[in-house]
């Protein structure tokens, strides 16, 4: 199934580019109905050269990127939500009732799309924009995010809401960032590439801030048939202004949302920009406001180090591995862990929810008998905790903690059962919890590294 996704989300975009949905046929085609009974000027309209349309793919291409996202990240089924209001804030449309609520809000927008219509046919540009926002909206649907809006060439989408958990939904919408990146890298770019686009100049900015409930007021904007429901908050404003700092396939992050999570230093940088041929800091959101006081705003923002935090995605290992240093895959061995709330009949999916202080973490590493053969034993392993977060640093419990086994054959039925080792560890202090596995050969090369992380409420 793993190899399965993999090929699924790397032929996602090219999929979806070269077909469309039933749906969005059959409206087309009624729209051009209607347009030649009026007279009206519309180009033709042509199944069979602008579809690619096969009702067998109908699901397979508009789901292409959400299923194996969201089977790496432990969720069930398919967010089949609609853009538009917020569906927990829906019910104040076309009132004067107002609602206070915390929420994540991205602004995701297209580098240099502009420029596709000075180089390409405008068909061929508006069906490669669709596409990418096709993309990016289902990105964000994979991570239970909401889409708002389409705005041109960008999209505005929340994360949260009544019913979610904000400190999961806050590191959703981190991850979708970096699956966006991943997204482009692996998928979108190559898919570019044999339609004979360059992708050179495409790709994602995100930007991303939290408000908290005393922050965000929820509310209709508009007249009772001209209206919508949105949030009214300076980190939302922010995070589109964020966005509009974030440079090609970067994601810039709000100071509210990182001192929030109490996201670990590691993972993020200050932005940088050349002045007089020099790299300068950027510490400081634009236009830096002046408050009432005449004080300027100051307004941190961050950069997310996607190399360093994608180290933390639960993608394949294999995946992982062709992006960052310290992942290595070997076939037959596997680290996974579960979590005490599921009573360990789910597997934890690294960051991909929140869990409560306390809750135990079972940590295991699985080596088929396979995966020994023909290699000198034993075999040393060596497993690498570290707390991230204030709490952790008060508790003088932020330094490494490490610990060693040995890998032998299973002698149970002869050696072909698989290896298991097992431990626990409890969720103790808020922030990320991370547990890194490494195995040796006997000449002490690197067979495999893997690393799990935990997100502690």
């Amino acid at each position: 199934m793993s190899k399965r996704n993999q090929d699924l989300f790397r032929s996602s975009f090219e999929s979806m580019l070269n077909s469309d949905s039933y749906s969005t046929l059959a409206k087309s085609k009624k729209v051009l109905d209607e347009a030649v009974r009026r007279s009206d000027s519309v180009h033709t309209f042509d199944a069979a050269d602008g579809s690619g349309f096969d009702v067998a793919q109908i699901d397979a291409d508009e789901y292409a990127i959400q299923r194996p996202i969201r089977e790496w990240f432990g969720k069930e089924g398919i967010n089949t939500g609609t853009i538009g209001a917020h569906p927990d804030f829906e019910y104040l449309d076309g009132t004067d009732v107002v609602r206070k609520h915390h929420i994540t809000t991205v602004f995701i927008d297209i580098k240099n799309s502009t420029r596709l219509s000075l180089r390409y046919d405008l068909m061929v540009v508006r069906k490669i924009k669709n596409t990418i926002l096709r993309a990016a909206s289902e990105t964000v649907r994979a991570l239970d995010g909401h889409v708002h809006r389409f705005m041109g060439d960008a999209l505005m989408a929340y994360f949260g809401g009544v019913r979610q958990d904000r400190e999961s939904a806050c590191m959703a919408a981190i991850n979708c960032a970096a699956m966006l990146r991943l997204l482009m890298d692996e998928s979108i770019g190559p898919g570019l590439e044999k339609q004979g686009i360059d992708p050179s100049d495409i790709g994602f900015r995100v930007g991303i801030d939290y408000g908290g409930d005393d922050q965000v007021l929820w509310s209709s904007y508009g007249y009772t048939d001209v209206s919508e429901v949105t949030a009214t908050s300076f980190y939302v404003d922010a995070a589109a202004k964020l966005q509009s700092m974030a440079s090609k396939d970067r994601a810039m992050l709000g100071n509210n949302l990182v001192k929030y999570l109490d996201f670990p230093e590691m993972y993020i940088g200050k932005k940088t920009e050349m002045q007089d041929g020099k790299p300068v800091e950027v510490p400081y959101l634009r236009p830096n406001y002046i408050l009432p006081d005449g004080d300027s705003h100051n307004y941190e923002i961050h950069e997310l180090k996607f190399k360093e935090f994608a180290k933390l995605l639960p993608i394949p290992l294999d995946m992982r591995q062709a992006l960052v240093n310290g992942a290595k895959a070997y076939p037959g061995i596997t680290f996974r862990a579960l979590s005490q709330d599921t009573h360990l009949s789910k597997e934890y999916k690294s960051l991909s929810r929140c869990v409560n202080k306390n809750t135990t973490i079972f940590f295991q590493i699985q080596i088929e008998a396979h995966a020994l053969n023909g290699l000198r034993l034993s075999l040393r392993g060596e497993w690498i905790r570290k707390n991230h977060g204030q709490e952790a640093v008060n508790a003088k419990m932020e330094a490494d903690e490490r610990g060693t086994f040995n890998v032998l054959p299973n002698t149970a039925n002869r050696g072909r059962e698989p290896s298991v080792f097992n431990w626990n560890r409890n969720a103790e202090y808020r922030g990320i919890h991370t547990m890194e596995v490494r195995i040796f050969d006997t000449k002490n090369e690197l067979m495999f590294a893997d690393i799990i992380a935990i997100h502690i409420r």
